[in-house]
């Protein structure tokens, strides 16, 4: 089983286990068999904030909705920080109290988010890791979890160096809206850490079981 925590693409695929990440149209059906759902920092908007919120709320609770976000903070967005702080808080909240996993975007906004989240009942994600050591060894020592995707596939001795330090149980990966193949990833993340494809696959899947499964 392969397990790709975030991803912005429908899958069927019986051997992917595969989270597909929505931020919009919550009242249409999705294409995988599992999402997650959040208000994204890009895409909030102060006039529509309070319905989107409450649209999100609704879906979010329903049985295939396995995370909330992707939500977080973004240093290179448009959106106005106060509003990308209120949504982030209130959507820690949210997950708080669906008992549902946060996965969480973040640019530029490490120490802030982390801030945030000392709030935080539920397991943590950070996806998309594409940042040198030094910036991730805090979200490490926070106990979170890190996914990481592409970057792997061409990666630069910094982003090699963080994807080695992280501890196997903290770890997952990805493919995001890049429309890379899982199953690459995992081959190439496998030969980066030096270790056979099936214990990562199976690491994986022992840190969905519990992240995911209550």
């Amino acid at each position: 089983m392969f397990v790709d925590v975030h991803t912005h693409s429908a899958s069927r695929d019986p051997d992917v286990l595969a989270i597909e990440n929505r931020h919009s149209g919550f009242g249409t059906p999705a294409g995988s068999r599992y999402v997650s759902a959040g208000l994204h920092p890009w895409y909030i908007r102060r006039e529509t904030f309070s319905d989107d919120f409450d649209q999100l709320s609704v879906y979010a609770a329903r049985p295939e909705v396995l995370a909330v976000g992707e939500c977080g903070l973004d240093k290179l967005a448009t959106t106005d920080w106060d509003m990308q702080c209120r949504a982030f808080e209130r959507q820690i909240g949210l997950a708080g109290e669906l008992r549902k996993p946060l996965v969480i975007h973040c640019v530029k906004a490490f120490q802030e988010c982390l801030g945030f989240l000392r709030e935080a009942r539920v397991p943590v994600i950070f996806h998309g890791i594409n940042n040198r050591l030094a910036v991730i060894r805090p979200v490490i020592e926070a106990g979170h979890f890190l996914s990481f995707g592409k970057a792997l596939l061409h990666p630069n001795a910094a982003i090699l160096e963080a994807f080695r330090a992280v501890p196997p149980d903290q770890l997952f990966l990805e493919t995001d809206d890049t429309g890379a193949d899982i199953r690459e990833i995992y081959k190439t993340a496998s030969l980066l850490r030096n270790i056979p494809e099936k214990e990562i696959a199976l690491q994986l899947e022992l840190n969905f079981d519990k992240v995911f499964k209550k």
